[in-house]
């Protein structure tokens, strides 16, 4: 068997139109295992023998930090968008200039569908695609018309004779296997795979740019399923006995791709997963692969599903962090299977992706207004959180965000998500299994605040509530007095219940506040400052009433579900 097509050969197949190979310090000349797309919020989660793509990298100093990277991983090679950075002749391992008004959609498209050719070549039986071939040279010899048979996602199958008469779309199509993003963007919006999907019969296409003809098409249909397409470059309708040649030789076309579907399956779902690492880095090859998935139909929502957090680490926990580690990604692995199975069952049109730290779910609802859709998404998480393991409170946390305003705005309701989820997992046991970021807005924004006074090298107390720790020692008597005043709403009664001491005894702990602190009750800034050092400090420290307080203090609305461990 032959071994899979190096770098340099595909970078030659492929030709300079789309990459050149502009840096081989070595290496180019090794098999490559396949296509990945980098994710920067992770730089250096990448697979070996990959030539990695580097999405939005146009920085010397960037690009050598991510050609290290790649070459601890065993990756084949770095592509990035041209011009290439001068700095890339000191890069470690090969670099792929990328022509620069490429879609970055179609380049991971051509290149995965080349090694998927070679990959099929290697087992398939001779000729087992040239049926499709042959199919559609008859079904061109019919209708009069050159044809392509493409699969439900666009890819191209087989072709007919008779391409070089065509357009410069058809020839693009043919020669990348595929239709290009921006082509299907305008296709969409034209409304023609809405009228393919509700149509049995062949639907007329009239040209949508200057020097491109017509096409007729056909869905290609198992049941209600969509399979494929069949396309014919035309120059006006087709006549009715063509028309009628096409309608007939459809369900033989379904026929056979029913027959090679598993064989396509896998590199189906790797285009998908793709397509929705596309839409969660936003922009507009995030939006042009929100329209190919279908997404740009409703109001976008995003949930992130994570792993509950582990119990409290051992004394060895340093010793076994690359063991926890392990067990975390197979878990997340685990994770993506059961969300990705339970979607195809209860909303196929939804797309996963795995993180570092969690599974990405995208998602259309078809709800009007924001409350309805955020309603509709977080019942589909609390619905598949209930059915997992456990239950909810069990292994799952699930973080509910959005609506995205466009596609292109996904990044930043992934960024929600993510906050949310992390409030959730610092909550402990009092955070509920599924929230929202109105449900957990105070603790997202504590969290950030921290971060911030973290980098900063703020002290953890200043002022008055500085003195007040300073002078209570280690029982903290009046700081918990204090904090728990405050979590009352300054409400002495309410305080005292809490506390379980008589409202005097909190008055005149109150009273002892103001005198050994200096402390103003009636200065709101002063009453702020101390609330947020005090609920920071509680977050943070072992103090003798930090465990009952953090729990005391959390404001979540939901409490009946529990994280397992």
């Amino acid at each position: 068997m032959e071994q899979a097509p190096t770098l340099h050969r595909l970078v030659q197949d492929i030709g300079d139109p789309l990459l050149r190979l502009a840096v081989d310090p070595g290496g180019a000349d090794q098999p490559l295992a396949g296509v990945a797309i980098h994710d920067p919020a992770d730089p250096d989660e990448m697979e070996a023998g990959c030539l990695v793509l580097c999405v939005g990298v146009a920085l010397g100093a960037e690009l050598l930090a991510l050609g290290s990277a790649a070459q601890r991983a065993g990756a084949r090679g770095l592509a990035v968008k041209g011009p290439v950075p001068a700095e890339a002749a000191d890069c470690p391992v090969p670099v792929v200039e990328v022509n620069p008004d490429a879609s970055w959609m179609h380049v991971a498209t051509t290149l995965r569908q080349r090694l998927l050719d070679h990959s099929r070549a290697q087992w398939e039986p001779a000729g087992a695609t040239s049926d499709l071939f042959a199919l559609a040279n008859t079904i061109s010899a019919m209708i009069q018309a050159p044809v392509t048979i493409e699969d439900a996602v666009s890819a191209v199958l087989a072709w007919s004779a008779g391409q070089d008469d065509t357009d410069e779309s058809r020839v693009e199509t043919i020669l990348g296997r595929a239709v290009h993003p921006s082509r299907l963007h305008k296709l969409a919006e034209q409304g023609a795979f809405d009228r393919l999907h509700s149509s049995k019969a062949p639907v007329y296409i009239e040209s949508y740019e200057p020097g491109l003809l017509p096409r007729v098409a056909i869905a290609v249909r198992a049941d209600s399923e969509v399979l494929g397409y069949v396309w014919a470059v035309v120059t006006a309708p087709l006549p009715e006995e063509h028309t009628r040649w096409l309608e007939l030789f459809a369900p033989v076309v379904a026929l056979h791709l029913a027959n090679t579907r598993s064989d396509r399956s896998a590199w189906a779902r790797q285009r998908r997963h793709e397509l929705a690492a596309a839409v969660l880095g936003g922009g507009p090859d995030g939006e042009i692969a929100a329209r190919e998935l279908q997404l740009h139909t409703g109001a976008l929502c995003l949930i992130a599903v994570g792993l509950c957090p582990p119990g409290a680490p051992s004394d060895g926990a340093s010793d076994t962090a690359p063991t926890e580690a392990a067990v975390a990604a197979a878990g997340l692995r685990r994770l993506e299977e059961a969300l990705t199975l339970y979607l195809s069952a209860v909303r196929p049109s939804a797309v996963t992706v795995r993180g570092d730290r969690a599974v990405y779910v995208l998602g259309a609802w078809p709800q009007q207004s924001r409350d309805e859709v955020l309603a509709a998404a977080r019942s589909l998480a609390a619905d598949f959180v209930a059915r997992s393991p456990g239950g909810p409170g069990g292994d799952y946390l699930a973080a509910v965000a959005g609506p995205a305003v466009e596609p292109g705005r996904v990044p930043a309701v992934r960024a929600q998500a993510d906050a949310v989820l992390r409030a959730l997992r610092g909550a402990g046991d009092s955070a509920p299994a599924v929230a929202t970021l109105d449900e957990t807005a105070l603790h997202v924004l504590l969290d950030r605040l921290g971060d911030v006074a973290q980098s900063l090298g703020l002290p953890p107390t200043t002022g008055p509530l500085r003195s007040l720790v300073e002078h209570d020692g280690p029982d903290g008597v009046l700081t918990e007095t204090l904090a728990a005043y405050l979590a009352a709403g300054s409400l002495a009664e309410d305080a005292a219940a809490h506390l379980r001491v008589h409202v005097n005894t909190l008055r005149y702990r109150l009273r002892r506040i103001r005198e050994v602190s200096g402390l103003d009750f009636h200065d709101a800034d002063q009453m702020l400052l101390a609330q947020l050092q005090l609920r920071l400090w509680l977050r943070e420290t072992t103090g003798p009433f930090h465990t009952a307080d953090k729990t005391r203090h959390s404001s979540f609305t939901h409490r009946t579900s529990r994280c397992s461990g």
